[in-house]
This record gives C-alpha cells, structure tokens and sequence, in this order.
C-alpha cells in the first residue's frame, strides 16, 4: 500500500491511525483530510496529477452523524476499485448493517488497534486478490 488518505475530524484520532499504518502497511505517502470538502479537493487533485490512492480510512461520523456514508457512496462511484475502510465508534447493528449496505471494503469500530488494522487490511487484501482471478 503505497497511497493512503484518512478523512478523519478528529486530529487525535487521525495521528494514531496514522501511526498504526506506519507500523502496519509502511505506506509511502499518507494524506489527511479533516472534512468531506477537503477529501473531495484531495480526490480532484489526484484525479488530475494521476496521483492514485491505494486506500482510503474513512470516518464515519465526520461533521455530523453518518455523513460518512454519502462520501463512500461517492467514493464508490468515482473510484469503484478502491479500498474504503470504515473507521468508526459506532457499533450498533441497525448503523452497521446502514454502512454495510454500501459495501465499504472494511469496517473498523473504535479504540483503533494493531491488531484490529492488520486483520482489516489482510481481508481488504484477500478480496483484492480473489477480484483480480476473478
């Protein structure tokens, strides 16, 4: 993994996950953005250098409840092959199966952990591999 954004608003939050990736993936470039208007100034970038993402860590609750959804909704849209990882303190079944619904690549519920990260990125890593032979 080479190119990761996080769109997190929580600053704290956005620099361990951060850290986890160092420790976890190495990625070579990790991107931030505290809203959804600077994630989609990202993507606009990206989609004009040819800058690609090779992942992308997504908040679910970003400026108010759930607006995460309608980002990876347009994620999936724009960019259907890449990776988006829900990362979120809610694990109530009726928002998981919300979010479910909307084929997020992976789903991670806060405290963020090695442990938790490692098992998401090596599930987002088996899907990616079964989707290319298939």
């Amino acid at each position: 993994m080479k190119n990761v954004l996080i769109i997190e608003d929580n600053k704290v939050m956005a620099q361990i996950l951060a850290q986890l990736l160092r420790n976890s993936a190495q990625p070579k470039t990790l991107l931030y953005a505290g809203s959804t208007s600077q994630a989609e100034a990202i993507f606009a970038k990206s989609k004009l250098v040819g800058h690609s993402l090779d992942c992308v860590f997504l908040d679910l609750n970003l400026n108010v409840p759930l607006d995460g959804i309608s980002l990876l909704t347009q994620i999936k849209q724009d960019f259907p092959h890449l990776p988006v990882i829900i990362v979120t303190g809610e694990s109530e079944i009726e928002t998981v199966k919300k979010v479910i619904s909307h084929k997020p690549d992976g789903y991670i519920v806060k405290p963020l952990s090695m442990k938790k990260l490692n098992q998401c990125l090596e599930k987002v890593h088996q899907s990616r591999q079964m989707s290319a032979q298939g």
